[in-house]
C-alpha cells in the first residue's frame, strides 16, 4: 500500500503565479464567475499565503 505524502505548506500567490495557475472564482451569492491571475495582487498583498488571500476576495459584480 502506498501512503500519500504529508501535505506541505499552503501555496503562496507568487508560487501559483510562477506555475501559471489561475483561480476560477465563483461568488457564493450571485454566482458571478471570473478567472483571476495572481500577478496583479503582488503589489497590494505581497507574497501572502493563498488561504489568507481567499479571505480577502470580494465579488466585483455584487460586492459580497
Amino acid at each position: 500500500m502506498v501512503r500519500p505524502s504529508p501535505p506541505g505548506p499552503p501555496p503562496t500567490l507568487r508560487y501559483l503565479a510562477e506555475k501559471a495557475v489561475g483561480i476560477d472564482a465563483e461568488c457564493r451569492d450571485c454566482r458571478h464567475r471570473v478567472v483571476l491571475g495572481f500577478e496583479k495582487f503582488f503589489g497590494r498583498y505581497g507574497d501572502m499565503l493563498f488561504p489568507d488571500f481567499t479571505q480577502l476576495m470580494k465579488c466585483s459584480a455584487c460586492g459580497s
